[in-house]
C-alpha cells in the first residue's frame, strides 16, 4: 500500500503562463509591428524600431470582442481564458483587437494580473504583426490549450493558411486561423481593401484554405457557457483516466462537479488543499477514538477529504493557477494525512482492545510507508519512465504495464475499503494488510523499475 505522491487531482507542476513563465517580459507592441510604407498608413511610427528583428516566433491575435466574449466560464471571463490558453499553448505574445469595446476589453484584461500585459491593437494593426506564425482566435471561441497546441503544430507543419472550426459554427465564421505572418498581411490587405478596418462580421477572404473541425465551443448565448464548462471537465477527466484507479474515477465525477461550484468563488486552490487536510486530520482523530461510531465518522471524513483533494488540482487547471508550491504543498499534505490516518487507526485499534499488537503494527506500517514513499519518488517522480516509455519488446511492454499499475496503486482507493471495514468493526484488518503491503509495494516497484534491459 502506498500513498498517491503525484496525481492529476493535485496541483500539478507549473506551466509557462503569464508571471509563472521563465519567458522574459514582452517587448513593446511596436517592436512586433511591421513598418508602414508611409506615415498615413498607421499611427505607429515606432514600428521601424530595430527591436522588430527579435519579433516572437508565435503570436496570438484575439479578434474584436462580441457580446459573449465577457461571459464567465469556470471562474474566468472568456476573453481572459482565451488569452491565458493561448499562452499555455505556446504563443509567446498575445494581443487583442479592440473593435468597438476597447474600454471594456481593457477592464476585463486588467482584472486578472496575468493578462495585463496583453496589448490592445486596432484592427488596422492586425495585418502588421511581425511574427513567424500568427494564430487568429475568435473572441467567442473556447478551445482548450491542448487542442490549440495541436492545431498550431498541424498548421506549422503544413506551411500555409489553415482554418479550424468547432462543431455548430456558422457558415460565415472563419474559426481559428493559423498562418505565416506574411500571408496574413496579404490577407488583411484584401479584407480591408487597404483602407479603414472592415466590419467584424465580414468574413476573411480565405479562399481555398483547408478547413478542419476541432473540439471546442462557440459561445452564442448564455446557455453555451455550461457547454463550455462541460468540455473543460470532460478533457480533465480524459487526462486523468490513465493514472486514476477504477474507484478514483468515481471520485473524479464527484470532485469535478464540486470544482465547478468552487471555481466561482475566490478560494485559491491552496486554500482547498488546506481545508481538505483539516478534514482528513479530523477523520484521523475520529479513528483514534477507538469506538464503532467514531470509526465510521472517520472513514466518511477521510472520504470527503479525498474528494476535496481532487478539487484543488482541478480548480488550479481551470483557472491556470498551477504552481510548484501548490504541487509540493499537495504532496506534503497528502503524506501528512496518510500518516495521521494510519496512526489514528493504530491508536484506535489499540484502545478498543481488539488487538494488542496494534502499536507494533503501526510502527511497522510507518516504516513501510516511508519505504514506499521513497520508492515512488525515485522511480515514478524524479525519473518518470511511464509516460515516455516506448516499449518494443515483450518484456518492455510488461514493464510499462506494471509501472502503470504501481502508479494506479498510489491513488487513495483504499479509502473505500475503510468504510466497509469500519461498519464491520474490523479496521484492524486494514492495519495488518497495510503494514506488510507497503513493503511489497516498495520492493515490487524497485524490481520492475530496474528492468533496464526492457526496451
Amino acid at each position: 500500500m502506498s500513498l498517491r505522491q503525484f496525481k492529476i487531482g493535485g496541483n500539478p507542476q507549473p506551466a509557462p503562463i503569464a508571471e509563472m513563465s521563465d519567458t522574459p517580459p514582452a517587448e513593446p507592441l511596436h517592436a512586433s509591428l511591421a513598418p508602414t510604407s508611409s506615415a498615413a498608413e498607421g499611427p505607429h511610427p515606432q514600428a521601424t524600431n530595430p527591436e522588430a528583428a527579435s519579433a516572437p516566433r508565435l503570436t496570438a491575435v484575439i479578434l474584436p470582442p462580441k457580446p459573449m466574449s465577457f461571459i464567465r466560464v469556470a471562474g474566468l471571463s472568456l476573453v481572459v481564458r482565451i488569452a491565458l490558453g493561448a499562452r499555455r499553448a505556446g504563443c509567446e505574445r498575445v494581443v487583442a483587437s479592440a473593435g468597438d469595446n476597447a474600454e471594456r476589453l481593457r477592464r476585463a484584461l486588467d482584472d486578472d494580473p496575468r493578462t495585463r500585459e496583453v496589448a490592445i491593437i486596432d484592427e488596422a494593426d492586425a495585418g502588421r504583426i511581425l511574427s513567424d506564425t500568427v494564430v487568429v482566435i475568435p473572441s467567442d471561441y473556447l478551445v482548450t490549450p491542448p487542442t490549440l497546441r495541436s492545431v498550431i503544430i498541424a498548421a506549422e507543419n503544413d506551411g500555409r493558411i489553415r482554418r479550424f472550426v468547432v462543431p455548430g459554427t456558422s457558415g460565415t465564421d472563419t474559426g481559428v486561423v493559423v498562418a505565416p505572418s506574411s500571408q496574413l498581411r496579404e490577407l488583411h490587405k484584401t479584407r480591408t481593401n487597404g483602407s479603414s478596418p472592415c466590419a467584424v462580421e465580414e468574413p476573411w477572404p480565405l479562399g481555398e484554405a483547408p478547413v478542419a473541425q476541432i473540439e471546442g465551443v462557440q459561445l452564442l448565448n448564455e446557455s453555451d457557457a455550461g457547454r463550455a464548462e462541460n468540455l473543460l471537465v470532460t478533457q480533465m477527466r480524459a487526462a486523468s483516466m490513465e493514472t486514476d484507479g477504477p474507484i478514483a474515477r468515481f471520485d473524479r465525477g464527484l470532485s469535478t462537479r464540486l470544482s465547478l461550484l468552487l471555481v466561482q468563488t475566490r478560494l485559491h486552490p491552496n486554500h482547498i488543499t488546506l481545508v481538505g487536510t483539516g478534514i482528513g486530520c479530523m477523520g484521523a482523530w475520529c479513528f483514534g477514538r477507538g469506538s464503532y461510531l467514531m470509526g465510521i465518522c472517520g472513514a466518511l471524513l477521510f472520504w470527503c477529504a479525498i474528494i476535496l483533494d481532487g478539487c484543488d488540482g482541478e480548480i488550479a487547471r481551470l483557472r491556470f493557477q498551477e504552481s510548484r508550491f501548490g504541487h509540493l504543498l499537495d504532496i506534503f499534505t497528502d503524506n501528512f494525512v496518510h500518516v495521521a490516518v494510519f496512526a489514528g487507526i493504530g491508536v484506535g485499534t489499540y484502545r478498543s482492545a481488539a488487538s494488542r499488537s496494534a502499536l507494533p503494527l503501526l510502527a511497522l506500517l510507518v516504516v513501510g510507508f516511508l519505504c514506499a514513499s521513497a520508492a515512488t519518488y525515485f522511480c515514478l517522480l524524479r525519473h518518470p519512465p511511464v509516460r515516455h516509455l516506448q516499449a518494443t519488446s515483450r518484456r518492455g511492454r510488461f514493464r510499462r504495464r506494471f509501472l502503470l499499475g504501481f502508479e494506479g496503486l498510489m491513488n487513495r482507493d483504499f479509502a473505500y475499503l475503510l468504510l466497509p471495514l469500519a461498519m464491520l468493526n474490523r479496521l484492524q484488518w486494514f492495519l495488518w494488510s497495510a503494514a506488510f503491503g507497503t513493503y511489497l509495494f516498495a520492493v515490487g516497484l524497485v524490481l520492475v523499475y530496474r528492468w533496464r534491459d526492457a526496451s
